[in-house]
This record gives C-alpha cells, sequence and structure tokens, in this order.
C-alpha cells in the first residue's frame, strides 16, 4: 500500500512539473533553479560561517549546488532516473522515519541545498512549510531574494560591487541603493567622491573615504530620497527604484543650478541629462521636472542652509532673517562678506575672525543698506522678491553707482 502511495506520488509531481515546465515555456517565464556555483562566480563574497541547526522555510530554497537541473523551481521532479530515490523517501516519510536535516547554503534570504535535494522535493509535494536544515551562511554586501532570477544576477553583480566598495551594507545595514540603471553605479561613486572632495576643502584635510560615504548618504541621499517619496515620484514612475530618481533628479538639479546662474538654459539641462540617460522613461521624469517647481525650493533651502552654516549669522545676529528668493544668490552675498572680511584683514593688517567680519559686514554694512531701503518703502514695487533681494543687488551694482556719481558734473558756488 505505501508503495503504490509513494509511487503516485512521484507520478503526480512529475506530472506537475511537466505542466509547469510547458507554462513556463509559453509564458517565457523561468522555472529554473539557481546553480550555486554560478551565484558564488557572479557575487563577491565576504566569508561564511556555520550558524547550525535551524527550520528553513521551503519556499525560501531556490537553487541547488549540483542537481539543479534535476528538479524545477519548486522541487518538483523534472527527470526520471532518480524516481527511485525520491519514492524511498516519500515511502519514509509515509512510514513516519525520522530524516536526518538536510544541508544547506544561505545567501541573503535564499537558500541553495548541498544535500537533500530529494528530501526538499518530496517535502515540498507533502505541503510542508519547513524542513531542518544544517546551514552555513555566506556573507554577501547584498540581499538575494527569493523571486529572483538568474538573468537578475547582472545587475546584482554590480550592486554588489558597489556595496562592496562602500561599505554601506555595514555603515549603513538599512540602506537600499539598487538601481535599474544597474550600468550607473559609477555615477553613484562620482557623487560620492565629489562629496568627499568638499568635505576634505572644508576640513583642510583628507576625508577618509568611509566617512565621506556616510555623510553622504546621511545628509544629501537620504534628505532628497525624502523629498522624492513626498512629491509622489516613485508612485508616478513604478519601474524605478528610488536610487534610479535620486540620480536624476540631483543631476537634474545641478544642472538647474547652472541655468538659475545664468550658466545654461532650461532646455539645455533636460537635453544634457537626455545625453547622459538614453532611456525612454527618463524623458517622461525630467518632462515632469521642467513643470516642477519644488526643485527650485529645494536648492532654495539648501543654499539657505549652506549660508547659515558657513557664516553662523542665524546665531550672531538672531534678528537678521535674511531670505533670498533667487538659488544660487547666497553664494554672492557669501561674497560680499569674504571681501569685506578680506578688507578688514588689510586694515588692521591681521588676521580677522570670520565671525567677527560676519558680524561686522551685517552691521556696518547690510543693516544700513536694509535700513535705506525700508525708509524709502520701495519694496512694495517689487513683486515676489524680498528685502534682502534688494540688499544684495544694490550690493551688486554699488560700482555702478559709484562709477556714476563720479561721472556727474560738478556743481560750482
Amino acid at each position: 500500500m505505501i508503495d503504490n502511495f509513494a509511487n503516485e506520488d512521484f507520478d503526480r509531481a512529475y506530472r506537475r512539473g511537466f505542466w509547469r515546465k510547458l507554462s513556463a515555456w509559453l509564458t517565457g517565464r523561468s522555472n529554473e533553479l539557481l546553480p550555486y556555483e554560478e551565484v558564488r562566480r557572479q557575487l563577491p563574497f565576504q566569508g561564511q560561517r556555520d550558524i547550525g541547526r535551524q527550520e528553513v522555510p521551503l519556499d525560501k530554497i531556490v537553487g541547488s549546488v549540483g542537481r539543479y537541473r534535476d528538479f524545477d523551481r519548486v522541487f518538483l521532479p523534472t527527470q526520471k532516473f532518480t524516481a527511485q530515490r525520491w519514492i524511498n523517501i516519500s515511502k519514509a516519510r509515509y512510514k513516519d522515519v525520522e530524516l536526518p536535516p538536510i544541508e544547506a547554503y544561505k545567501i541573503g534570504e535564499v537558500y541553495f541545498v548541498k544535500d537533500g535535494n530529494h528530501r526538499v522535493s518530496v517535502a515540498r509535494e507533502r505541503n510542508q512549510l519547513f524542513i531542518d536544515a544544517y546551514v552555513t551562511e555566506i556573507d554577501a554586501p547584498i540581499p538575494l531574494t527569493p523571486d529572483m532570477e538568474l538573468d537578475d544576477l547582472v545587475a546584482k553583480k554590480d550592486y554588489a560591487k558597489f556595496m562592496k566598495k562602500t561599505n554601506l551594507n555595514k555603515l549603513r545595514p538599512n540602506a537600499d541603493l539598487e538601481l535599474a540603471f544597474f550600468h550607473e553605479y559609477g555615477r553613484l561613486l562620482e557623487h560620492i567622491e565629489t562629496h568627499r572632495y568638499y568635505l576634505s576643502l572644508e576640513s583642510h584635510y583628507q576625508v577618509p573615504f568611509e566617512t565621506a560615504t556616510t555623510s553622504w548618504y546621511d545628509t544629501i541621499y537620504l534628505p532628497l530620497v525624502q523629498a522624492i517619496k513626498a512629491q509622489n515620484l516613485p508612485k508616478q514612475f513604478p519601474d524605478y527604484t528610488l536610487t534610479d530618481l535620486y540620480l536624476v533628479v540631483s543631476e537634474y538639479q545641478w544642472l538647474l543650478r547652472e541655468e538659475l546662474e545664468g550658466k545654461d538654459s532650461l532646455q539645455a539641462t533636460a537635453e544634457n541629462l537626455m545625453q547622459v540617460y538614453n532611456e525612454k522613461e527618463v524623458r517622461h521624469v525630467l518632462s515632469y521636472l521642467r513643470r516642477a517647481n519644488w526643485i527650485s525650493q529645494m536648492i532654495l533651502e539648501q543654499d539657505r542652509s549652506n549660508f547659515m552654516e558657513k557664516t553662523q549669522l542665524n546665531l550672531l545676529r538672531p534678528e537678521s532673517d535674511i531670505v533670498l528668493s533667487l538659488p544660487g544668490k547666497y553664494e554672492n552675498l557669501l561674497g560680499h562678506i569674504n571681501t569685506h572680511h578680506y578688507y578688514m584683514g588689510e586694515e588692521r593688517q591681521a588676521d580677522v575672525p570670520f565671525e567677527e567680519a560676519v558680524a561686522s559686514f551685517y552691521d556696518n554694512v547690510y543693516a544700513p543698506l536694509l535700513d535705506a531701503i525700508r525708509e524709502q518703502g520701495i519694496i512694495k514695487d517689487f513683486a515676489n522678491r524680498t528685502e534682502a533681494d534688494l540688499c544684495l543687488w544694490v550690493l551688486d551694482h554699488r560700482h555702478e553707482f559709484d562709477e556714476t556719481v563720479d561721472q556727474l558734473p560738478q556743481i560750482e558756488d
């Protein structure tokens, strides 16, 4: 009786495997187990460790070390030459014989059978959810998931190299920077290196790569990703990951700064990005970005934050409340402060603390000019502009005023 049951179980499993194979062929979906050695070859690994006996979810076993052609993705048999082995295990289960645990490798969320493929196949046919296994965990810089296909390894390979280079999988364990543009990880590294360059300039020493990486992730990447989420871009462009959108938006933002500073046109900004990202869908993203005003507002907020961080004016003169309405103009204002700082040093023939120069500029240059503008009441004539905009405009054109005054005819008494 048990022999008949076990034989019928195999025949049923084999037939199901045949129909799954036909369905996969008709739909173009993969139905194959992942070959462990191929996965190992594609991805950089960082060591392994024995994690002992565990209950392993059967639906997370997606590959095999040596039997990946003998079973399909759900471990239905695809051949009959080991049928007797399968049947013998099935008979043992009917007799309630305790079978030894299988042996498996774990990579990320998935498992590969080292020994015990037929036991896994029988267990799945009997609708078990778990199986006992002695597990060896392979350390990889990226997680593998049960829905992954062999073709996905090419993209995973580049992502793994990026994560290994940056060590973000350990520095920021929750970081998910996977790209659909899997060939653009080099651009992400360029963003980190650029951030490192400016950090080193500010710090006056070479900032370590890991320090720059975490700083970029915390202060550049995450805030922009939060803005992207707030603007609902992931829902509008579901084929792209958050990091894809970060790349396009951040580089559009950078090019937009150039346009706002008069170095380029908005059309040229979009065309420059289209040359970088040739994918058709990127054109839809850029079309959206060209109509959005939140990026300009975000640039303004970043510029003001950077200005206040450099000058500490909000602490030195809390009443200052300098707000400019045009991106790129905070750098102009900082330039005037630096010039004031220089002339203070020349006048004293000594080094002047930057904080003192900032306070002096505000007290002796900016505040008197602001008082004059308020006294004239001219801000009402400039819609959508701030008092700080007018002050900066006067400072930028001060030399033109001086030349005009010098050219006026002198009136004799």
